[in-house]
């Protein structure tokens, strides 16, 4: 009776260990980086951006921005090769250093600020922007997007694709994204 007991055992173990070679491999490219955000007088928040994948080319990429307490107020997945920053990085170390460029905010100097946004005039489809157009949400009508820029308030801009940029605006102790804006590629 033991002998099953500890068969059932050994077998049951086994069933839930995944191979090792298969943890290895899902854990090629997983690293982890973080970075203060000041964007309020005595206020910190923290900027994470993890990677997961068999390798840095197939990896998957989360940015997570979390308040002084560390809740996550703003989180986003996306596919390594899809962001212009993160797409050469094949191997950790270039990934590491890519992922602390991708979520520095000094890298974030024209749009610091929803009042930074290009103005949305009225009867117009959109913002006037130039040769970088800035295109609201699709929740954000030109009221919203107004107050959002008369309220001044902090933004954090990153690179989400190829050729642009999401924008999260912090109003209020909450984040949401007021749009992206598109650069030449």
């Amino acid at each position: 009776m033991r002998f099953i007991l500890a068969a059932c055992a050994l077998a049951l173990a086994s069933a839930c260990t995944p191979p090792a070679t298969q943890t290895a491999a899902t854990a090629a490219c997983a690293i982890s980086v973080a970075t203060p955000w000041r964007p309020l007088s005595g206020t910190e928040f923290t900027i994470e951006a993890s990677t997961m994948g068999e390798d840095c080319a197939k990896a998957v990429v989360t940015i997570v921005i979390r308040d002084a307490q560390g809740y996550p107020l703003w989180s986003q997945a996306y596919n390594t090769a899809g962001i212009m920053l993160l797409a050469p990085a094949h191997d950790p170390e270039a990934m590491r250093t890519a992922l602390n460029e991708w979520i520095d905010p000094a890298n974030n100097s024209t749009l610091q600020m929803t009042g930074a946004l290009p103005e949305w005039p009225a009867n117009a489809e959109q913002p006037v922007s130039g040769e970088f157009p800035f295109y609201p949400d699709q929740i954000i009508d030109r009221d919203a997007y107004n107050v959002a820029r008369a309220g001044n308030t902090p933004m954090f801009c990153y690179v989400q694709g190829l050729e642009s940029l999401a924008c999260i605006a912090l109003t209020n102790g909450e984040m949401f994204q007021i749009g992206v804006q598109l650069f030449p590629g």
